[in-house]
């Protein structure tokens, strides 16, 4: 009896696998046949200020490709994002930058950034925070895309939060999700106006988004994974409260890699000569019966 299998390489689709978690960490094994893994990370959003303050910068952003061994390891921690400042007079209570994400010893991308102190601009991140207005009454709007903060739109604005440039050129290296940039946050309104918080990314156009300050009128979130939070912003005409910012959204780190391709050799002249002489055998055979 001669047995024969016929087997055709080909391209197998490629794995991904994102991790959201920042409250514990994961790990991540090199699947069996891969050699190279293609990684991005960002960091957790900052929280956004109380009071005219500056909106929480987005966490920054890394992306790398690297050569791996079947069943390496890495560990995997995703920052989270910062706590807003709460409600308060003239001090900065409880707010925080966003946590470092990481992928082993190979990539991190740190926190967005935070105000530290009393009237204060907008923070870094790969995408700056929106200014806030001294004696105005709009609020600048939080970058997006690595783009710096935008200024106060009406009274006398404060420092915008710095961007990191324009990162879309490192979404090029991911073959299998779509990244984009998530939107800034709108300033708030009042008589002192807190900034919006910076975008974060989104994936395939899907993400979280950070918080808003306390108020109704008070700086909004950036959306997306490391957005930061809007702050509070102080108007006057409601109370002497400098109301507390949104909290920031955590990051991610998103890892995808190529499945192996098996190298088959085309079946040999002696196989298909083999195969043939089989066929013509057989239709002998039915004729004869």
């Amino acid at each position: 009896m001669v047995s024969c299998v016929l087997s055709f390489s080909g391209l197998a689709n490629a794995g991904l696998i994102t991790y959201t978690n920042a409250d514990a960490s994961d790990l991540f094994t090199v699947p069996y046949g891969v050699t190279e893994i293609r990684v991005l990370a960002i960091g957790g959003g900052g929280g956004g200020a109380n009071g005219h303050q500056g909106g929480g910068g987005a966490g920054f952003l890394s992306t790398g490709i690297f050569s791996v061994n079947a069943l390496d390891s890495f560990e995997i921690n995703v920052g989270s994002g910062g706590l807003g400042a709460q409600n308060g007079s003239n001090t900065i209570v409880g707010l925080t930058a966003g946590g470092t994400s990481s992928f082993g010893d190979l990539l991190d991308a740190l926190g967005g950034g935070v105000v530290t102190g009393i009237n204060q601009g907008g923070h870094n991140g790969s995408s700056g925070g929106g200014a806030a207005c001294n004696a105005g009454s709009l609020g600048g709007k939080g970058g997006t895309g690595g783009s710096n903060g935008q200024s106060c739109q009406s009274g006398s604005s404060m420092p915008i939060g710095l961007g990191q440039g324009g990162f879309s050129s490192l979404f090029s290296i991911f073959t299998e999700t779509l990244f984009t940039a998530g939107e800034g946050g709108n300033g708030g309104t009042g008589t002192h106006a807190g900034g919006g918080g910076a975008g974060g990314i989104l994936l395939n156009d899907v993400g979280i988004s950070a918080l808003n300050g306390a108020m109704s009128w008070s700086g909004k979130g950036g959306s997306g994974y490391g957005a930061g939070g809007g702050a509070g912003g102080f108007d006057s005409s409601v109370s002497s409260i400098r109301w507390g910012g949104g909290d920031g959204a955590d990051g991610l780190v998103y890892v995808e890699w190529d499945s192996p391709v098996s190298e088959v050799p085309e079946p040999s002249i002696l196989v298909i000569f083999v195969l043939g002489v089989m066929g013509l055998a057989s239709r002998k055979f039915k004729k004869q019966a």
